[in-house]
């Protein structure tokens, strides 16, 4: 039968020191020896503590020589214990920042901790294991070295200063050490704080933001949920930063689940780039705009936002490879493709508005590569072509797909002629050299 303590340990990225020691406990409760269990919990907790002790900065009040001795004193087998204990205990330079009930009930376990270690009078059973395990599955994130946020902030520092940091070292153990380092109610602070750092690295409008800061954003999703819940509320609440990060990992998306009236805000006014259709299309995937606000949005993206990234690479290799083969599945399922025909061609939108003709160029020859081209593109088309003011740029960008495609130019002059169309002077023109070649 697996414990809750068993699972929550399983859950918990705990050094393999402390973790064989809780194994060791979960093991002596199982087989009721009680006081076997709390002794060997106790030292779990106590090597958590000494590890983040020995890998944490100085705390706040103590001097690099002070913090030095007492790091020195927790690699001696002989002394780590006790030490930790006078340093938890203290309450005039505290390396701790816990109140004063944390304080009394870690003393109250160390008590009771001894009451096993030395065989006194007072019975040890299950209960007392069990509590002291929600004892720590309550407080273990507030034992976090004092000035923690410095700390974390002055790891991120140096991991982005190539002079202590060579390219492409894993930041994961920074993150990895924000729980441990930062209590919860100063995670906010730190985000705050985070925040600057990440914007003094770039300031121009609409610039993405560096590959490499972005990750310290995107892998805190990593960490326990009630993180989580605090780094999701911060970034809606900033929004066109939290815009900035989704452009770097836009499936991070998928954590804003019930954030209704951020999503809305962010398709509706806030992306405004061609790279955002990355955004959108991951709003999409994890369906987070309600199927009755699909049209809008669909319509709203056609209107104000460049394709071009259902473009790019396929002038140097007939590929699409800001658009992958998933995304194009979830623009057909969500019906993406079907209202852009019904505008772009059948309502001939191309051919009626210039500014969107030319906006929304990539998707048209992205429709015409990879989906179809049939008799209602090709009238839309031709009537672009050949109208007062054809959008250049759409007709540009179809002639160099025809001229690296010249089996759609036949399909198409195939489908005017069946329908008696006139063929427009620039197809005829292009068809004319390519059969030269």
């Amino acid at each position: 039968m697996i414990i809750g303590f068993e699972k929550w340990l399983r859950n918990h990225d705990v050094q393999s020191e402390a973790k064989e020691l809780f194994e060791e406990s979960i093991i002596c409760y199982k087989a009721s020896a009680y006081r076997a269990s709390l002794l060997f919990s106790f030292l779990g907790f106590q090597t958590i503590i000494k590890h983040r002790i020995v890998k944490s900065k100085a705390a706040k009040n103590y001097s690099d020589g002070e913090w030095g001795q007492i790091r020195k004193e927790l690699q001696n087998d002989d002394l780590w214990d006790k030490k930790i204990i006078s340093l938890i205990s203290n309450k005039k330079k505290p390396i701790f920042n816990i109140s004063e009930d944390l304080r009394d009930q870690y003393n109250f376990w160390k008590n009771r901790r001894n009451d096993c270690a030395h065989a006194k009078g007072n019975t040890i059973s299950y209960p007392h294991v069990e509590g002291f395990w929600l004892f720590i599955q309550s407080n273990l994130t507030k034992f976090v070295v004092h000035g923690g946020i410095k700390f974390i902030l002055e790891e991120i520092s140096n991991y982005y200063n190539p002079v202590f940091t060579p390219p492409e070292t894993p930041i994961d153990p920074i993150v990895q050490q924000i729980p441990t380092a930062i209590e919860i109610d100063e995670y906010r602070d730190f985000l705050t704080q985070l925040k600057s750092f990440t914007l003094e690295r770039y300031s121009q409008p609409f610039e993405v933001l560096d590959g490499e800061i972005a990750k310290i954003w995107y892998r805190q999703f990593e960490l326990p949920e009630v993180y989580c819940e605090i780094l999701i509320e911060f970034l809606t609440e900033e929004s066109e930063f939290c815009l900035d990060v989704l452009r770097r990992k836009s499936s991070i998306i998928r954590h804003f689940h019930g954030k209704e009236t951020f999503i809305r805000e962010l398709w509706r006014s806030k992306l405004k780039v061609s790279d955002d259709y990355k955004v959108f299309i991951s709003l999409l995937r994890n369906k987070l705009i309600p199927e009755d606000q699909l049209e809008e949005a669909y319509e709203h993206v056609f209107n104000t936002i460049d394709s071009d990234v259902f473009g790019t690479e396929y002038k140097w290799n007939g590929t699409y490879n800001d658009i992958s083969e998933i995304d194009k599945i979830t623009l057909i399922q969500q019906g993406f493709f079907k209202l852009f025909y019904e505008k772009a061609f059948v309502g001939e939108t191309i051919a009626h508005n210039f500014n969107w003709g030319n906006r929304n160029k990539e998707i048209v020859m992205y429709y015409i590569s990879q989906i179809d081209l049939d008799d209602k593109i090709v009238n839309a088309l031709n009537n672009a072509l050949d109208s007062a003011y054809p959008p250049f740029k759409l007709r540009d960008e179809l002639e160099e797909l025809y001229t690296l495609k010249p089996h759609l130019l036949e399909k198409h002059l195939e489908i005017s002629q069946a329908n008696d169309w006139r063929v427009p002077d620039m197809l005829k023109y292009l068809s004319e050299q390519l059969s030269k070649e």
